[in-house]
């Protein structure tokens, strides 16, 4: 992608020989004349305001490198982009620097065709804004292939309002859940609500604490019995039937923003999506406890870095690639133009420049506190668990027994084929 752009030579010699004889008649000044730009280009993904703000801070990337390195943006939303990554990955050609999901680090990590070894580029990057265990997610075989942005991990949210008017605490374990929804049910409020790939990370949370065994193999597989399916499927129809959880396909952020559904679970970057809109609507929102068995024999739930940052293995252009990595990553800049948008910033320095000018607040901070809380029990969420093709199985499939059109037997012998 990035080339080495030479001016044209006659309109070079031309210009320079006017500003020398312009910087004669000028005292002291000086003017610098750049006779070649490096080009590198960086992707990404999101929505306008992520668009608009990276631009800005991109301008500024230039201005500060003195227009010796220009930037091609390559963006645009979720749709489509991670095909267009496979593309790119598959056919050497992939941009400089790029955002990158952590599912795609064991897909394409290595030196040849993947992603550059950061720790090779040390020098510029300045790795000590982040904690050894902070970039063991982007490591393998010692080398450091990505550098986490922000952690997620699945959080709860609470409508306080709601809870308090019927005398209840904020729920901490599944029990207590039930018991809310014993009394809520009467009104047609669910105490929680959340999407399908919440509720099957939610259903191997519960399962991994019951049973106290791994979900996913070391080498990143599943490892599912039919019996562990048909647990997990007797718990997702308990929360159904019990008017626990809202009907999936019925649940949308509206729904806990006006009250049906009196709790949800989502990431910590979507924090202020789902809670600006209820606190808006009059509501006190508050983030809860990740829930437990009062005899879970294990913590079940995970984390995982919300997006990374890689350099291309095919760049020619490694210490300019580095340069802006440093400057997405590290610069007060470009922390203060992002602020908590893309969650709360793991590296010192981006979080130091938002503390001093008191941005680093609001849910995702509430939220990620929570998950500071935790961080010695959260355990590394396997790319398996989000792929799309397993958790959206699970739901379709499950939904012939939650909604009594085909017995559990046959719809684990679906569920079992689906997800392998």
């Amino acid at each position: 992608m990035g080339k080495m752009k030479n001016k044209y030579r006659g309109i070079s010699i031309c210009l320079i020989v006017c500003l020398i004889f312009l910087s004669g008649c000028s005292g002291n000044s000086k003017p610098v004349v750049y006779e070649s730009t490096t080009e590198i280009s960086y992707s990404w993904w999101g929505n306008d305001d992520r668009h608009r703000y990276t631009l800005q801070a991109l301008d500024i990337f230039t201005e500060q490198n003195q227009g010796q390195i220009e930037v091609q943006a390559n963006y645009g939303s979720w749709g489509g982009y991670e095909n267009k990554m496979h593309i790119y990955m598959r056919s050497h050609n992939a941009p400089d620097v790029m955002q990158i999901n952590y599912a795609w680090l064991s897909e394409y990590a290595d030196e040849e065709n993947g992603f550059y070894n950061l720790y090779d580029l040390k020098d510029i990057i300045h790795l000590e804004n982040y904690t050894p265990e902070e970039l063991a997610y982007g490591e393998m075989d010692g080398k450091l292939y990505a550098v986490p942005i922000s952690f997620n991990t699945p959080m709860f949210y609470y409508n306080k309002t709601i809870y308090a008017s019927y005398g209840l605490e904020i729920p901490k374990t599944w029990d207590d859940l039930f018991a809310a929804a014993k009394v809520m049910s009467r009104d047609g409020i669910y105490p929680l609500g959340t999407t399908k790939k919440q509720l099957f990370l939610m259903l191997v949370a519960y399962l991994e604490q019951i049973k106290g065994k791994e979900s996913v193999k070391a080498d990143g597989s599943l490892q599912l019995t039919k019996a562990d399916i048909a647990f997990m499927l007797d718990f997702y129809k308990r929360l159904i039937d019990e008017d626990v959880l809202m009907p999936i396909d019925s649940f949308d952020r509206n729904a806990f923003s006006t009250g049906k559904a009196a709790g949800t679970l989502a990431w910590i970057s979507d924090a202020a999506n789902y809670c600006t809109p209820l606190e808006e609507n009059g509501a006190e929102v508050i983030v809860g406890d990740y829930l437990q068995d009062a005899a879970a024999r294990k913590f079940g739930w995970c984390v995982k870095p919300a997006t990374m940052y890689a350099i291309s293995a095919t760049t020619e252009y490694p210490e300019e690639a580095a340069k802006l990595l440093e400057f997405l990553l590290n610069s007060r800049d470009m922390a203060q133009l992002q602020g908590t948008e893309k969650g709360i910033p793991i590296s010192d320095a981006a979080k130091a420049a938002l503390q001093e000018t008191q941005k680093l607040s609001g849910y995702e901070k509430q939220a990620d506190d929570m998950r500071e809380n935790y961080a010695d029990r959260l355990e590394i969420l396997q790319p398996v668990l989000e792929n799309e093709s397993v958790y959206d199985g699970f739901k379709v499939n499950a939904d012939y027994y939650i909604y009594d059109k085909l017995s559990e037997d046959e719809v684990v012998e679906k569920l079992y084929e689906a997800i392998y």
